[in-house]
């Protein structure tokens, strides 16, 4: 297979070169290159991001860096006429890239070249990527999440990273669940509009700094409640039974809740996190109609952070798979001495970065749901699948991974739940900001080769379960819990009075 990428010399950048590498990685695959007539950005443009690159990065390279032209055109040399290209991919936009079998182009918004990244970023935040074939269909969609990005750069980086999360899936499989094309135009913004966009940035900064010396980082706190019918999935909404809070230790939060029915008790297994090490472990807690009975008491605990503590019975013996991504593994854990005493059992999957992990059996298979990182960008976009015929695997890849970059409906937030024979999900909608709101979605295709979803019902938090974030749903038996975070002062007085503005309304 031979690539030529058409690139603007006047903006080559780091990700260029990293891109180049990655298609150079098949060893059947020889990368070229093709030059633009250059389009510099306007100088006030240029200089905000060499203010980024020393205030933000400190000098650091990354991958919206600038990459000198020779240096990128020695990992894929400058195409000759004599050369025939299998595909093009047309990084411009501007009508002079060469000829090949098969042209991409790719979009920002719907619109071609790097100036539109930036004003899209500059106008609204992070854009929809797209790439669009010579018959002008669109052939492969991503909304990126921008969780991680440091001003324009850092996310010009974030996007940059998914382009490439994309292309290269694309590349291994041009079958995809392509989502409608968000067309949105943007012109530059001013210098002087810029000059007092980043007065703004600094101004905030600055409230930041005073914000977390009055409260502490994003507090997460676990509500729960008994429903004996209708529940969030049935109804679609928070409404009913009145939640209760899951009172937390000072100094620590309580997140991603997930309740276990056994011998007619409930007990309920989540994430506990130290502001002070903000490193997680995973506790335990039995439940009645009165509420928790006694303490929450430490289950599990590893050299690295755990959190998603997500519980599956097979053959009459019960798992638990927590979040170990900073592990590079996916592995199950079981216990002798329930709720408490886990032990590694078995890893299911290696080298890679996955969070989240859910499971379902569905139609005679096993899958696996979770948000894998792709190199660089950010936690939550990169919806990936696995599959297998057996529990303790081997587990296979999606032909489509990652099948589906999205920000807002990616990250599994619960457990599935089989709604009059369809297959449900509930997501964390990260299009604010990280479990800023949830999604209810149908899986409306499950295949080894394809999947597709369609959402159902957005949730936010309100009066039933007020606070800034709603990011877990889950039920077993008739404990039904999700969590959310508040804004948690740092002095207890003032602690006090946030319990009672956040307090959830009764029905």
């Amino acid at each position: 297979m031979r690539y030529c990428l058409h690139f603007d010399p006047s903006h080559c950048r780091v990700w260029h070169g990293l891109l180049a590498e990655r298609l150079s990685a098949n060893p059947q695959a020889q990368v070229f290159s093709s030059r633009s007539a250059p389009m510099p950005h306007p100088s006030h443009v240029e200089k905000l991001l060499s203010s980024e690159a020393r205030s933000l990065f400190k000098g650091e390279a990354h991958l919206a860096s600038p990459m000198p032209v020779e240096v990128f055109e020695q990992k894929a040399p400058a195409l000759s006429h004599s050369e025939k290209i299998d595909l093009v991919i047309d990084l411009v936009g501007d009508g002079s890239a060469p000829k090949g079998k098969q042209r991409v182009t790719l979009l920002f918004n719907g619109f071609p070249s790097e100036e539109a990244l930036m004003t899209s970023i500059l106008a609204s935040g992070m854009p929809q990527i797209a790439f669009r074939d010579e018959a002008g269909a669109i052939i492969a969609t991503a909304e990126p999440s921008g969780e991680l990005a440091k001003g324009v750069s850092g996310s010009m980086e974030q996007t940059y990273a998914r382009v490439m999360t994309l292309l290269l899936a694309w590349v291994q499989n041009p079958v995809r669940w392509v989502q409608p094309l968000r067309v949105q135009k943007a012109g530059w913004l001013s210098a002087g509009h810029l000059a007092r966009q980043r007065v703004k940035n600094s101004i905030k900064a600055r409230l930041k700094q005073v914000y977390y010396r009055l409260f502490l980082p994003s507090h997460w706190r676990i509500g729960w409640r008994w429903v004996s019918g209708a529940d969030v999935w049935s109804r679609l909404s928070l409404d009913g039974e009145p939640w209760r809070v899951l009172d937390d230790v000072n100094n620590h939060f309580y997140a991603d809740p997930v309740p276990w029915e056994k011998d007619g008790a409930h007990y309920l297994f989540f994430e506990d996190l130290d502001h002070r090490t903000q490193k997680g472990i995973l506790s335990a807690v039995e439940i009645d109609e009165n509420g928790p009975k006694g303490p929450a008491q430490p289950c599990l605990e590893e050299p690295f952070h755990l959190s998603y503590p997500f519980l599956i019975e097979h053959e009459g013996e019960l798992y638990m798979i927590p979040e170990t991504s900073a592990d590079g593994k996916v592995t199950l854990y079981r216990t002798d001495s329930f709720p408490l005493g886990w032990k590694p059992f078995k890893t299911i999957l290696a080298n890679i970065d996955a969070a989240d992990v859910t499971i379902t059996h569905h139609e005679g298979r096993w899958w696996l749901f979770c948000v894998t990182r792709d190199g660089g960008g950010g936690y939550s976009d990169c919806l990936s699948i696995f599959h297998a015929d057996a529990l303790f695997g081997p587990w296979q890849p999606h032909a489509q991974n990652p099948v589906l970059i999205d920000k807002a409906t990616a990250r599994p937030a619960g457990n599935f739940v089989h709604i009059d024979g369809k297959l449900c999900r509930p997501v964390q909608d990260c299009s604010a900001s990280y479990g800023a709101r949830m999604q209810l979605v149908e899986v409306t295709h499950l295949s080894a080769d394809h999947y597709e979803q369609k959402t159902l019902k957005i949730l936010e938090p309100n009066e039933r379960w007020p606070g800034r974030k709603l990011h877990t749903l889950n039920r077993a038996g008739h404990l039904e819990v999700i969590d959310g975070a508040i804004l948690r002062p740092r002095m207890a007085w003032l602690k006090k009075l946030a319990d009672r503005i956040y307090s959830p309304a009764s029905r």
